[in-house]
């Protein structure tokens, strides 16, 4: 059978047909606001500069927005995005970040290479991601024969919900994702044929595109590297072909079968990755099916209203208070269910559309409502970034019911009349009136104003970065995660004051229960090497969440400092017995055996540490340490290489393999080596004389003489 090609003239706009779906109408006259309409379909530049410009325009503000909370560990502070080597770590070593989205962190390390740590540069791109997934929404509502595609694209695309995903660095995942999802999307649409007329629909045979079959696969298969949340897609798709067919045919099931194999393995990923690299395991994490039940019903209807009324927009909402639920919460999930179930009722009456709509919304969400354990879930169970894919489905739908309402009351018809819409009122010579036409533009014209201007002052918490979280704390002065992000910025800043005040609040809000308070003033009281009440702190710590690996690093280091190793080495070993797979603890045992001369266990550690985590540069640099001491010193600097290929700013490895470098002979490499050293620490105690040995023995005198000189100064 010949392939279905398009007609050459633009696609009509559609409604609400008798099968109930956003069909074609008819070939009647336009209904009312159709002629502003038909305008954006003729032209795709007009629409898609149009969506440029309206992103632009609001987003603006976030030029001079920096990077907040977890940006540092992805980016700033990532030794994978510093050199070449960096992509092998990204794609082939998954235990090395806390979650593994490489398509992601790729995008990071691309960005890292071109404008560093400047992040202009990466709100530009965040924003032109945004600008692409609007566009590519709006083409795709186009081909499914929407009427209000691009108002429905538009609206996303200045959401105030969307406004995190855009203005946090980190939420590149949510775009970038987003954007492999829309494209494999359209491409189904395309394999599919759902882009045909409906009287072609019924009336002939389906015709599958091979090709875009084998597109929207890779699309899809992309879209879970950059991150796996997405790994619902293939239900979502299904659900998408069922509402424009009405029916859903072998070949579609065979078809999402790849899809479906894509997700179980994204779905293990993202399971995996978050009970052992972002350590989503505890108590915070266990629920009984009651509470399980009403967490997600809550969920469903907290984004549903944050989406009729975004007010207000928060980095962390209010958690909600799971030991306190009451038989009376079912309420949520029930009256969620039995939405879902009356709009299936009434599918004929009121159109698969209504249905298909809250399903796609649901299950595109369902990620994010409570089963699985993710480590967000410790703090908040809603987020605006986990709704970012599942608010379109709504919007849609919301546009869409308010063009047909809009319409209909524009025609005189009753609003009850729900089988079709009939032509609007036209004047003889066929034109509608000035009424009919500017009341579409003047509603979507409003809409989007007063959506633009609540997204564009949302832009402007992010400037400076910790304005964000005072904003958070005006509206939510409970939000202990608010208080510890300020004691981080405090103690960035060296306001160890402010950073104890901000601890103190946070443990007031949780009553004591807040694990990273009590470890920020643990290492608080450690700076200041009061070790009685750091040691305090940390265990308390640990008493709260035993899995926190690092208070039990410092825990130890309290303990050796007062001279009580086998408490430091018991806590060791303990943690080792929570974690095994933990290369911060293996350091610690490392360490701890050098100290008291046990240099093969201390060998052994080191080697599982680096097992464990083959990022970890401080395992290879205190494995050259030891190489070094037991006169292996080949083997010891190509440890210390090793660690600064990983991490080139590790200023203490530059220094020690420049020490042997010059020792055995490589006098111009150890120069090159203690210059970095003074790049990264000036303020090092002797780099200055070896670089001064280094330089006579290189042949250069008078260069060496300036920096015994400076030497000399320190």
């Amino acid at each position: 059978m010949a392939e279905y090609k398009q007609p050459s003239k633009p696609i009509e706009p559609t409604g609400i047909g008798k099968d109930g779906t956003w069909d074609q109408i008819s070939s009647s006259p336009p209904v009312a606001g159709q002629g502003w309409y038909k305008i954006l379909q003729v032209n795709k530049f007009i629409p898609a500069l149009a969506l440029l410009g309206l992103c632009l325009l609001v987003y603006y503000p976030l030029h001079a927005a920096g990077f907040i909370w977890d940006d540092g560990y992805w980016i700033l502070n990532n030794p994978a995005l510093h050199n070449w080597r960096g992509l092998g770590i990204i794609w082939f070593e998954p235990q090395a970040f806390m979650q593994y989205y490489p398509l992601t962190v790729t995008a990071f390390f691309l960005q890292w290479r071109l404008w560093g740590a400047n992040a202009l540069g990466f709100h530009i791109v965040s924003v032109l991601l945004q600008v692409g997934n609007a566009i590519i929404l709006w083409r795709i509502l186009v081909r499914l024969r929407l009427r209000a595609a691009w108002v429905a694209a538009a609206i996303f695309a200045i959401n105030p919900v969307a406004v995190e995903s855009v203005a946090w660095v980190v939420e590149q995942k949510n775009l970038i994702s987003g954007m492999l999802v829309l494209a494999a999307v359209w491409s189904w649409i395309r394999f599919a044929g759902l882009d045909r007329p409906a009287a072609q629909i019924e009336s002939q045979p389906a015709v599958y595109r091979g090709k875009y079959y084998a597109i929207a696969t890779a699309f899809y298969f992309l879209a879970v590297c950059a991150k796996t949340f997405v790994c619902a897609l293939p239900a979502a798709i299904l659900v998408l072909t069922w509402w424009k067919l009405g029916r859903l045919t072998r070949r579609h099931i065979f078809a999402s079968i790849p899809w479906f194999i894509i997700t179980s393995g994204a779905a293990w990923m993202a399971t995996w990755r978050e009970r052992n690299g972002a350590m989503a395991k505890g108590k915070a994490y266990h629920f009984t099916i009651f509470q399980h039940l009403v967490i997600a019903g809550k969920d469903l209807w907290f984004y549903v209203g944050k989406l009729l009324w975004p007010h207000p927009i928060l980095m962390v909402y209010p958690r909600w208070h799971v030991q306190a639920f009451k038989p009376a919460d079912l309420l949520f999930p029930i009256t969620a269910a039995l939405l879902a179930a009356l709009c299936w009722v009434w599918r004929k009456r009121i159109g698969r559309g209504v249905f298909a709509a809250l399903a796609i919304y649901a299950i595109m969400v369902s990620p994010s409502l409570g089963f699985v354990a993710f480590a967000g879930m410790a703090i908040t169970f809603v987020a605006d970034h986990y709704f970012y894919l599942g608010c379109m489905s709504l919007i849609v739908l919301l546009v869409e019911m308010g063009f047909v309402v809009v319409s209909k009351l524009l025609s005189g018809l009753k609003l009850t009349d729900a089988a079709q819409l009939k032509p609007a009122a036209t004047s003889e010579s066929g034109v509608e009136s000035t009424a009919q036409a500017k009341l579409p533009i003047a509603v979507a014209t409003g809409v989007l104003a007063l959506l633009g201007v609540v997204s564009s002052v949302q832009c402007m918490y992010y400037v400076p970065p910790i304005e964000i979280w005072l904003h958070e704390l005006r509206y939510d002065k409970q939000c202990y995660k608010a208080y510890e992000v300020l004691a981080y910025h405090a103690k960035d800043h060296h306001h160890f004051h402010q950073e104890f005040t901000c601890c103190q609040d946070a443990l007031k809000i949780t009553k004591g229960t807040d694990p990273t308070a009590n470890y920020l003033l643990g290492s608080l009281y450690l700076q200041q090497h009061n070790y009685p009440q750091a040691m305090y702190y940390f265990r308390k710590t640990l008493m709260l969440d035993s899995y926190q690996a690092k208070a039990i690093v410092k825990l130890a280091y309290c303990y050796q400092q007062r001279g009580n190793w086998v408490m430091a080495m018991k806590d060791i070993k303990r943690g080792l017995a929570l974690m095994p797979k933990s290369s911060r603890l293996y350091l610690a045992f490392g360490l701890a055996q050098t100290h008291q001369g046990n240099m093969e266990l201390a060998r052994k550690a080191y080697l599982d540490a680096i097992a464990c985590n083959h990022r970890n540069a401080d395992a290879y640099y205190n494995l050259g340490i030891l190489l070094d001491q037991q006169g292996h010193w080949r083997q010891a600097m190509e440890r210390y290489r090793a660690a600064l290929t990983i991490n080139p700013g590790l200023a203490k490895a530059h220094f020690f393999y420049g020490l042997d470098l010059l020792k055995h002979g490589y006098p111009k490499a150890a120069v090159k080596q203690f210059r970095t050293v003074i790049a990264q620490r000036p303020d090092h105690p002797s780099v200055y004389h070896f670089l001064s040995q280094a330089l006579r023995a290189a042949g250069h005198p008078r260069q060496a003489a300036l920096a015994q000189t400076l030497q000399n100064k320190k």
